[in-house]
């Protein structure tokens, strides 16, 4: 073979391997473009996914606040009405009724009362439903969470016609580490369960250690009563289930107690179990981690007994704020009787208003209202607070929000207190006797008018020209404020230091004040508090024009 043949032979060859090369490379490239567009199709499908996904956890946030605000608004919109009828029924028990009428008033009191506690379990469980279980583990005083349980646990019994006893000898530490909130509700489901299913015999509720460090105890509660069928103990804990039909016409209720107790114990770490028999009784058992502590309770002091007479209510000037003048009523009833001027705001604009013109001692303010909520108006009353230098009136929230988070968010809101509807006279009054100031508005000083002139340092001849003076200073207020609608910033502080001095000059030191901040709202361009000063400065004079007594430091406080 020639050397010319060897060479056709290498290029043929070298041909070949090359176009088997570009056909590898074809199939390759092939193969890398479907790849790339399976890339994309699983890079688009996994952005359609995430997007789904996103959209889901959107309209789940949305589903979770509507239900939330649909179960804000069904509290407000039952417990409101049921404040003013059992408000009602409370004043009219204080009446004179005959035996008809007095049995008429206690079945509307145990029929409000029952759908207080059925609009109470619903709401419980409906937050628990959603993941809004917040435990507070905090030191407390075991023993004394009992005494709560038994004095309950025994007026139960009572009504009744039942046996109640308690059993802690077992028991071995008293302060504790928990949330003693939780599980008094647990008690309290379990033990009125027990009492509603046991017609005779009692009930009994047992505490006791069962570890070697004391941190675990085992709460016990039993009865004798119509007990739960072994193929139905599986069933109780779920919601809206009860035994026995026939049953369900005689003791009522919607069979949530269980339930919200079974996931309030789990909640906190625990476990709850059951023994029962029919017709010989149901034994409850609740284990809990309740560690032991050196640490005390905190406790909140309230001057005077809680159980002690009304007549030690101070004489207070209390100002309600609530669109529902019924509620105002209701309150008003409940205070006849006693040394308080009760005053009444429609929304929370008008409480600012009233405040500011008057001054009160306590301010019962509810949340939902037109115009402007109670959360808005507390807010401003700091605001102005701050600004004046006054120290902070007590504020009570009258709110049917009856959840503990939503009670922790209003007092760092600048509320002082949680007041929940419906309430009795009964805590209405202890609230007012906890936050009644030492010294109140409502007393005027006993010294005779020549003694409190003494004080001032204006001589006789000057003091009766006060009321002269008083009339000459509400003409320049007038002045004023028609100055401030004009925007006459010249106007309002010529007159207003000239009116300051006099009114220094005669000891109106409320005047005095009250001018020197509107004189700097007038220059930080606070238009809309200067007004509220001039109507505050109006009206303060015009009362002390009515009264014609002017205490030592003329109603400073």
């Amino acid at each position: 073979m020639t050397k010319e043949e060897r060479l056709s032979q290498h290029l043929e060859k070298a041909e070949l391997e090359n176009a088997y090369l570009k056909r590898i490379i074809s199939r390759m490239e092939k193969r890398l473009l479907r790849q790339e567009k399976l890339d994309d199709m699983n890079r688009h499908q996994t952005r359609w996914a995430m997007q789904q996904l996103e959209r889901s956890r959107e309209l789940a946030e949305q589903a979770s606040q509507a239900k939330t605000d649909f179960l804000a608004n069904m509290s407000h919109e039952i417990r409101t009405p049921l404040n003013i009828v059992l408000g009602m029924g409370e004043l009219l028990s204080g009446t004179e009724l005959d035996e008809n009428q007095a049995q008429y008033l206690e079945s509307l009191r145990q029929s409000g009362e029952h759908l207080l506690r059925l609009i109470n379990d619903i709401l419980e469980f409906s937050r628990i439903e959603s993941g809004i279980v917040e435990v507070l583990n905090t030191p407390f005083n075991i023993k004394e969470l009992l005494d709560e349980v038994e004095t309950m646990g025994n007026l139960q019994a009572q009504d009744k016609g039942i046996d109640f006893s308690l059993h802690s000898d077992r028991l071995r530490g008293i302060n504790r580490i928990g949330d003693a909130r939780k599980i008094r509700q647990v008690l309290f489901n379990l033990l009125g369960n027990a009492v509603k299913y046991t017609d005779i015999g009692g009930i009994s509720l047992a505490v006791e250690s069962f570890d070697d460090k004391g941190e675990w105890l085992a709460f016990i509660v039993s009865d004798t009563g119509i007990g739960i069928p072994e193929d139905k103990q599986a069933l109780i804990f779920e919601r809206f289930t009860q035994i026995e039909q026939g049953r369900l016409k005689k003791t009522g209720g919607v069979g949530l107690g269980l339930a919200i107790s079974k996931r309030l114990v789990v909640a906190m770490g625990g476990v709850i179990k059951i023994d029962s028999e029919v017709n010989r009784g149901s034994t409850f058992r609740v284990e809990l981690k309740l560690p032991l502590t050196d640490k005390l309770p905190l406790k909140i002091e309230i001057d005077g007994d809680a159980e002690s007479g009304e007549e030690e209510l101070p004489p207070l000037r209390v100002l309600v704020v609530d669109d529902i003048y019924l509620n105002f009523e209701v309150i008003k009833n409940y205070l006849n009787d006693l040394p308080v001027t009760v005053c009444y705001a429609e929304n929370g604009r008008q409480a600012q208003k009233a405040f500011l013109d008057d001054g009160y001692d306590i301010v019962l303010m509810d949340l939902r209202m037109p115009v402007m909520g109670g959360l808005e108006a507390t807010a401003h009353i700091r605001r102005l607070e701050k600004r004046l230098g006054a120290a902070p009136t007590p504020i009570i929230a009258m709110t049917a929000h009856a959840f503990i988070e939503q009670e922790n968010d209003y007092l760092q809101k600048g509320f002082d207190e949680v007041l929940i509807k419906p309430f009795s006279k009964h805590d209405l009054i202890n609230r007012l006797k906890q936050y009644a100031p030492k010294n109140v508005a409502g007393i005027e000083s006993e010294e005779k008018p020549q003694d409190q002139q003494k004080h001032t340092g204006v001589s006789d001849s000057l003091a009766a020209l006060i009321p002269q003076v008083l009339d000459s200073i509400s003409t320049e207020i007038n002045t004023i404020k028609k100055a401030l609608y004009e925007n006459d910033q010249e106007t309002v502080a010529k007159t207003g230091h000239a009116v300051k001095g006099l009114a220094g000059f005669y000891g109106f030191d409320r005047l005095s004040r009250l001018l020197e901040h509107l004189e700097d709202s007038v220059k930080k361009r606070e238009f809309r508090t200067a007004y509220a000063l001039a109507d505050a400065l109006a009206n303060h004079v015009n009362e002390l024009r009515r009264k014609r007594v002017y205490p030592k430091v003329d109603l400073a406080n």
